[in-house]
């Protein structure tokens, strides 16, 4: 027996041209994203599209006919079950046999979903609301793959999902209802295509504008789980990161999270030249590394902003600057603003796992200076340099917390507070105007104006700055009705139900546990509330745990810190700490070691390139650019050759000591001798490094050769360092599917409500009577369509009556006017005029009123009717 068709040719050929085509297009893209995951399938996945469209173009022709699906996809399943069977016991060879077998498991799965694709296409109205959900599922499934999350990523995998899910609904219900024995079915076709088109693609602007700052959020939110500790806690913060060669590293941003991950390894140890009046007592000062001025509400991430005014953060890169030569910057002396108080200060820092580009010194430095690192440390410290920093006499670690009892530490603190209650409110005025709103800068909602009214509560009886500062450190020092303390420190304070919700005021006003981030973000916009210019400050918190080496200290990675430092005119930046005692970072995970104590004295420093290395000889010559000479400089533009004895030499890198034998032409190094030969040849007024040169031994004895990383390795170190591999976190994957879906409903819904405005108020603002009549008689349609009242098989004057009958409205009249316009050309008389100009609003009215709004509002967000009015080929 022949088989009927179902469909014309038409209508199979425009499901394969608008339907299959589209939706093989995008299998493409998915599959191609698959197989960056999955190593079995090869990365072949032009051929793995092929599999998938034969079986979906074969499907669409074959249900043309007047087939049932359920005997033969029976049929079609089973022979490729056994064709699978057959092929597995096949004797093909062992290797063989398993890569023909999975190719051919991927060709029947694929043609497999393929085939139910074009019998959905074919045959079901709703399959392809199913067809998009699991399209979308899918996608989510891919990208919760992906470890280097960024909006740009989140926006290209999700967007085409989007609009081809929008597309393909609408397209198989125009297709399902077009007439295909009308003449003009494919100009009819065209222009209902180039009309969606052109509302999808501001559908699909608009989902970006509005969900771009939730994509943004997700990729600071999970795109940057980067550097913690213990890779095994997922959804937790470190204050600072390991990089992927093992060192630690400075972060330039800290999220407020319920659980703070913190290691015990030890950091970095260094020598601070600080002491109190006594000359005896160290006073210890933070060590910082960056200052964040920016907050972003949606994540709660603390940032660092390069654009922030009057930068005065000094971030040189030790690891590229030659051994014992110096690089300073003057401009963020002046960038702080302070010229009370104020002196340089000197610090050695001996790095064990902090990376060799990082830069850390208490505030404000702006000298660096790399150093040797003594042969018998070499295996404990990996490389040192010397900071300065122009440092105010009233900041130190023992600025906030109760120094025990000790009259010189307690009578220090109440100085600092008396020189600081000089500053009066009134003397910020005079301050930059840009520099006053940055700093004072804060969100104005609702939760932020919980913040405000806290902090006028707790400073009401303040009246100087500093004296606002010191009622808001009372507060977080203070007690409960039962004498307990009122804030705990905790590295898990948790986190609100809601994950929308204010960490901040969460933890002000709830649940009162944090660390260091949530006090220091607190207190900043609790000042900032006041008009007190402030900032946060990262870096590592400093703890005076030894009596046997007084300024030396050994910093751990649980002492990582942040804290406040706040603006007081003349006297620049002050350190201000309002986090609660905590007793684990008081103590040291183990005892503190020796400290390099013996320094040696470099006469010379040369710097410049390798020319030529004899292992054998011990010699090196290379061209010295610059030479340090008993701490003089000098500097030619023609480099000079030298030759240097480097028989006793130790040579080394950022990555620790190496044999001379890793010196190669061209290589930049530095090279030092602390050669007692050199102790007594000191330079003198007129010398310059020609003559030096020439007094000097030859070969020139050297000590120490450091090899300088060119910047392009250090880059790509840089950009490995940076790749992390993140593990998935589903509760994040659902959040996503939630925002995604959220869109897509959202835009879904509110489509049919925006057709109608814009029909209604074209309808209203028309002028020229034809044109009125037309919009009017289209905005009516839709209005009813809309409602439930379709003009299906119905002429005119048919469906007019029906509606005036239901509606009491004039709509026969109206319509027939409409009718003679259309098909008579005769001009309208003065009286249709009326009709026409009078007829949309109170039609609107009438019908408004006969329907209650819960099934007017019930009826407007089925797209289904919306979809059917403009499947109706013509208005007539």
């Amino acid at each position: 027996m022949k088989a009927i068709k179902k469909y014309s040719w038409k209508k199979v050929f425009a499901q394969l041209l608008l339907l299959g085509l589209p939706t093989v297009a995008l299998a493409v893209y998915m599959l191609w994203d698959v197989n960056q995951f999955y190593n079995i399938l090869r990365n072949d996945y032009i051929k793995q599209s092929i599999f998938f469209a034969s079986g979906l173009g074969a499907a669409t022709v074959f249900y043309g006919y007047r087939f049932r699906f359920l005997p033969t996809a029976v049929i079609l399943f089973a022979g490729l079950y056994f064709a699978y069977q057959y092929i597995n016991r096949t004797a093909f060879g062992e290797f063989d046999t398993f890569f023909i077998t999975i190719q051919f498991f991927i060709f029947c799965i694929l043609f497999s979903i393929g085939w139910l694709a074009g019998y959905g296409f074919s045959r079901s109205r709703y399959f392809t609301v199913f067809w998009a959900v699991f399209l979308l599922s899918a996608q989510i499934v891919i990208v919760s793959k992906i470890t280097d999350i960024k909006a740009t990523t989140l926006i290209n995998a999700f967007i085409p999902i989007m609009a081809y899910a929008v597309y393909i609904i609408y397209t198989a219900e125009l297709i399902r209802n077009m007439n295909d024995d009308d003449k003009f079915f494919g100009w009819f076709l065209v222009k209902r295509m180039l009309g969606f088109a052109v509302v999808l693609a501001l559908m699909l602007l608009g989902v970006v504008n509005i969900f771009q700052r939730d994509f943004a959020g997700i990729e600071k939110e999970w795109g940057n789980a980067k550097g913690n500790y213990d890779k095994n806690k997922s959804n937790s913060e470190n204050m600072t990161k390991e990089n992927k060669d093992g060192t630690i590293g400075n972060k330039d941003q800290t999220k407020l999270t319920g659980n703070l991950n913190k290691g015990k390894r030890l950091v970095f140890v260094a020598r601070l030249d600080n002491f109190f009046r006594d000359g005896k007592t160290p006073n210890p000062l933070y060590f910082t590394a960056y200052y964040y001025t920016r907050f972003d509400t949606l994540t709660q991430t603390f940032e660092i902003d390069p654009q922030m005014p009057e930068n005065d953060l000094f971030r040189p890169n030790p690891s590229k600057i030659p051994l014992y030569f110096a690089k300073t910057d003057s401009t963020v002396i002046k960038n702080t603003r302070a010229t009370k108080s104020r002196k340089v200060v000197t610090t050695d820092v001996y790095k064990v796992l902090l990376s060799p580009d990082e830069y850390i010194a208490p505030a404000t430095a702006f000298f660096c200076q790399p150093l040797p690192v003594p042969n018998e440390y070499k295996d404990q410290f990996k490389s040192a340099y010397r900071a300065k920093m122009w440092v105010s006499d009233l900041n130190s670690a023992y600025f906030i917390y109760n120094p025990a009892g000790n009259q010189m530490l307690e009578e220090f603190q109440q100085q600092r507070f008396d020189v600081l209650r000089s500053i009066k409110t009134q003397d910020y005025t005079p301050l930059d105007k840009k520099f006053m709103q940055y700093y004072t800068y804060m969100p104005n909602d609702e939760e932020y104006a919980k913040i405000r009214s806290l902090a006028a509560e707790i400073t009401k009886d303040a009246k100087t700055p500093v004296d606002k500062m010191i009622a808001i450190r009372n507060y977080f020092l203070g007690k409960d009705e039962f004498g307990q303390p009122l804030f705990k420190y905790s590295d898990n304070p948790g986190i609100p139900g809601l994950p929308s919700a204010n960490k901040l005021t969460y933890f002000l006003l709830e649940n009162r546990k944090g660390y260091c981030a949530y006090f220091a973000g607190a207190t900043l916009f609790l000042l900032r509330s006041l008009g007190i210019p402030s900032r946060v400050a990262a870096g590592f918190l400093t703890v005076d745990r030894s009596s046997k080496n007084p300024g030396w200290y050994w910093f751990y990675e649980d002492q990582a810190h942040a804290w406040v430092q706040v603006y007081f005119p003349g006297y620049g930046w002050v350190d201000f700490d309002t986090t609660v005692p905590d007793a684990n970072t008081q103590q040291s995970p183990q005892p503190d070691g020796t400290p390099p104590l013996n320094m040696q004295q470099a006469y010379l420093v040369a710097d410049g390139n390798v020319v030529s290395v004899d292992t054998v000889t011990k010699k090196v010559v290379m061209d010295v650019n610059q030479l340090l000479y008993h701490d003089e400089s000098y500097a030619v533009k023609n480099p000079e050759r030298v030759e240097f004895d480097a028989s006793v030499a130790t040579v080394s890198r950022d990555t620790g000591t190496v044999r001379l034998s890793a010196l190669t032409k061209d290589m930049h190094i530095t090279a030092a001798s602390f050669a007692e030969a050199l102790k007594e040849l000191k330079p003198g007024s007129n010398d310059s490094m020609r003559s030096i040169l020439k007094k000097v031994p030859n070969p020139v004895p050297v000590d120490e050769i450091k090899i300088i990383d060119p910047e392009a390795e250090a880059k790509q170190k840089k950009k490995e360092q940076a790749i992390q591999t993140q593990p998935v976190d589903w509760m994040n994957v659902l959040w996503l599917t939630l925002i995604v879906i959220g869109g897509l409903a959202l835009l879904v819904i509110i489509t049919p409500y925006l057709i109608w405005q814009y029909l209604y108020a074209k309808a209203k603002g028309a002028k020229d009577p034809s044109a009125k009549a037309y919009s009017s008689y289209r905005a009516a349609l839709y209005y009813t369509n809309q409602l439930g009242y379709s003009r299906t098989n119905q002429s005119p004057e048919q469906f007019a009556r029906h509606i005036d009958q239901s509606f009491g409205t004039g709509f026969v009249p109206f319509s027939r006017i409409y009718q003679k316009l259309k098909y008579s050309g005769m001009p309208l008389t003065a009286t249709e005029q009326e009709t026409v100009n009078s007829f949309i609003v109170p039609f609107v009215k009438n019908v408004r009123e006969k329907i209650p709004f819960k099934t007017r509002f019930s009826r407007f967000v089925n797209i289904y009717n919306t979809i059917q009015y403009f499947q109706q080929p013509k208005i007539g």
